[in-house]
């Protein structure tokens, strides 16, 4: 091989080998300083989304509960009336109601047992109309649970939209199969609902039968309403835990995504909730080509610098500003400390955000000298009460304790600092700073939208609860404890339907500043849903807790401005004291009992919660069960009481009287037990009864004699169309 021999040896032993590791060793620094970085910053990126898609699940979870729960009420209030036989006129009331409240409930309906639509919210059927194909008909038909049924999602013959059936199976008196009665939730209401929640591009929710078939669903480029998902991961996930996340691949519209999933509590029901990856991670990827891009310039003009020092030691200082000069230029603060613990590097990024003055640059301050100076000038507030514990003890004590690897502090000027620190092999650290102020706002954003009402501010029911608990499990001195107000707004209704509802929520959100106004800093204000407040009274005796239920009461029934209108609310009070009880439901019912007797009492009060009403509850209860089961096991008994014409000393009419013959109590008078037939629907049975015996029982009299019998003033319209068959059936005798 011809030409000039290459001198190895003379090359390596013109390698400054101290300015060659120096080097290296930064390089690795650097590279793993950005990686680490970037590692950090990609899972913070991933939890955030995490945690805002979970709490977002947590919420939603709640709304849709509480909208299944309120038509479920609906049909099992018309599946008991099924067998007792009032089912139209139930119906009809029901039906009124839903076509009044205008939420998610679009339809309600009941089907016969041959499948054909009888009953229907929209008004009268003017054509015949089989549902007898539908998923949920076949499943009540051909099975014994009268429970709820959640079916697919389906497009309604009558409103030509989108719903989700709820149903429930209707039965005779004698327990046979008499058809199916449902309530249709819209899913463009539903669709247009979870729509408003900004998730970001690419965001999407969707409801998930554990059937696999989609109920409703926002943001999805695909129709997916109805469509069944098997084999899906969502699903096999659900048979694994009832709450989650996992990454997509986009399955559904080719769009990746950070799911995170919840199955409804009580409900064959899953929520999934995604951010698109793209979206999640646009900064990490945007700072992942800056960091790195500037990582490698780094690396390359410390190669350079490598290079050219081997041949040119002059060109070091030069590579040396040249480097420095790119440190400048970074988002990140950097700041390196030798082994002396002077200050061999720091970034104008890093003297920004510590707010050092700028002629810290051009020297090598001490590090102690450069905290000193922080110190003296207020950083860290009054004798470091600006900072954390752990955080200013660490920072007093300087480089005589371990580097703490990784903290966060706000500077007075409300800047949040990310700060890490990296050992060096012979001494020192490296220390970087980020400037993390937007991300702690939207943490800050999002953990406070989970905790509290959106339309007033006010804590939530989930945030009450975890003070409650807090209270609960705190040590209290002889006498202390809390008190626990639920407030119950009365007229409400009729406002919110004079005015129109933004009026109402107008009302709603007086109600709350003037309760705000009612309380101490230490005290918790909470709207519960609805026209539901309530007020946990810290360290409160007999005597504050009173004094705050009036003036509670003062305020809140003082007139209100409503569209240039005045308007008037009262308030209800229940309240129970943490001497009652140590369990957090146990205090929510017993101040729901005491809410329970103020409107008993006539409203616009308050009550304490006392022993006797959790007693009077229980037996009300079982009153209601027993009468349920009275006139199947014929208890009833009428006696008739006389009226007699005294100019001829003959009966002219009878008056029926109703007595209850209960098989341990002995006969019970009708004031003992009619209020409470008519709260739970018994009376229409009831009445109807009394008047079919009186009458088969008068065809033996001799004579003509009248019955007169009383009949409940909320049955009215049902009674009139029974006395009129009956009177035709007299007629025909």
């Amino acid at each position: 091989m011809t030409g000039r021999n290459i001198d190895f040896g003379g090359w390596l032993r013109a390698i400054p080998q101290g300015m060659t590791y120096f080097g290296l060793a930064m390089i690795a620094l650097i590279w793993g300083a950005v990686e680490f970085h970037l590692n950090v910053e990609r899972e913070r990126s991933e939890a955030t989304a995490i945690l805002s898609t979970g709490n977002l699940a947590r919420v939603f979870e709640e709304q849709i509960v509480r909208t299944i729960k309120a038509n479920d009420r609906i049909l099992r209030s018309l599946q008991i009336a099924s067998r007792k036989g009032t089912l139209q006129e139930d119906f009809r009331r029901w039906a009124a109601e839903v076509n009044e409240s205008g939420d998610f409930t679009i339809q309600l309906g009941v089907i016969d047992t041959d499948g054909v639509l009888t009953l229907s919210s929209f008004g009268p059927i003017k054509e015949t109309m089989i549902l007898g194909d539908r998923d949920y008909f076949t499943a009540h038909q051909h099975s014994t649970d009268a429970g709820l049924f959640i079916g697919k999602s389906i497009v309604g013959r009558m409103s030509g939209k989108g719903s989700i059936p709820l149903t429930r199976v209707l039965q005779t008196p004698q327990g046979a199969f008499a058809g199916v009665v449902f309530a249709s939730l819209s899913s463009n209401k539903l669709a247009q609902f979870y729509g408003s929640i900004d998730l970001g591009p690419g965001g999407a929710i969707m409801v998930v039968g554990q059937d696999g078939a989609v109920r409703a669903s926002a943001g999805m480029a695909a129709d997916l309403l109805g469509k069944p998902m098997p084999g899906s991961e969502l699903l096999r996930r659900v048979q694994i835990a009832n709450e989650g996340f996992y990454y997509s691949h986009g399955e559904f519209d080719g769009m990746r995504r950070i799911i995170s999933y919840r199955t409804v509590a009580g409900f064959p029901l899953t929520l999934w909730i995604g951010r698109a990856e793209q979206d999640v991670f646009k900064d990490y990827r945007r700072n992942s080509d800056s960091y790195r891009l500037a990582a490698a310039g780094l690396t390359l003009f410390i190669l350079i610098i490598v290079g050219i020092n081997i041949r040119h030691r002059k060109g070091l200082e030069q590579a040396r500003r040249e480097l420095e000069l790119t440190l400048h230029h970074m988002s990140q603060g950097i700041m390196m400390v030798d082994r002396d613990s002077n200050v061999a590097l720091m970034n104008r990024q890093a003297v920004a955000l510590l707010g050092l003055p700028a002629d810290l640059i051009n020297r090598r301050p001490h590090f102690d000298d450069l905290v000193a100076h922080q110190w003296a000038n207020g950083e860290f507030g009054p004798d470091g009460s600006a900072v954390a514990p752990k955080i200013r003890d660490y920072i007093k004590a300087g480089l005589s304790v371990p580097i703490l690897t990784s903290y966060e502090r706000a500077r007075p000027n409300g800047t949040v600092l990310e700060v890490r620190s990296v050992n060096l092999p012979d001494g020192g650290f490296v220390r970087t700073f980020t400037d993390i102020s937007e991300r702690k706002r939207n943490e800050d954003k999002i953990a406070h939208m989970a905790h509290h009402d959106a339309l007033t501010g006010l804590a939530n029911r989930v945030l009450l609860r975890t003070h409650m608990e807090i209270a609960l499990a705190s040590p209290r001195r002889q006498g202390d404890g809390f008190a626990l107000l639920l407030i119950d707004l009365d007229r409400f209704k009729p406002v919110n339907d004079t005015f129109g509802h933004a009026a109402g929520d107008e009302l709603l959100r007086g109600v709350a500043q003037r309760l705000a106004a009612c309380v101490r800093e230490t005290d918790v204000v909470a709207r519960l849903g609805g026209d539901e407040f309530a007020i946990l009274q810290v360290t409160a005796d007999r005597e504050s807790v009173e004094a705050l239920a009036r003036r509670v009461i003062e305020v809140v029934s003082a007139p209100y401005l409503l569209a240039g209108r005045p308007a008037t609310v009262g308030a209800s009070i229940g309240i129970a004291r943490s001497a009652d009880s140590a369990q957090v439901e146990q205090l929510l019912h017993n101040a729901d009992l005491a809410l329970y007797r103020v409107k008993a009492e006539g409203r616009n009060n308050f009550r304490m919660f006392e022993p006797e009403m959790d007693a009077a509850a229980q037996a009300r209860r079982r009153t209601e069960d027993e009468l349920r089961q009275a006139l199947d096991r014929g208890e009833f008994e009428i006696f008739y009481q006389p009226m007699f014409n005294l100019a001829t000393g003959k009966a002219i009419a009878v008056e029926a009287l109703l007595r209850w013959n209960h098989p341990l109590r002995g006969r019970v008078a009708p004031d003992e037990f009619m209020t409470v037939a008519e709260d739970i629907g018994l009376m229409a049975s009831i009445d109807t009864w009394v008047l079919e015996t009186a009458c088969a029982e008068a065809k033996a009299w001799p004579g003509e004699i009248v019955i007169a019998a009383n009949l409940s003033p909320a049955i009215y319209s049902s009674v009139r169309k029974t006395f009129a068959s009956l009177n035709a059936s007299w007629k025909t005798l």
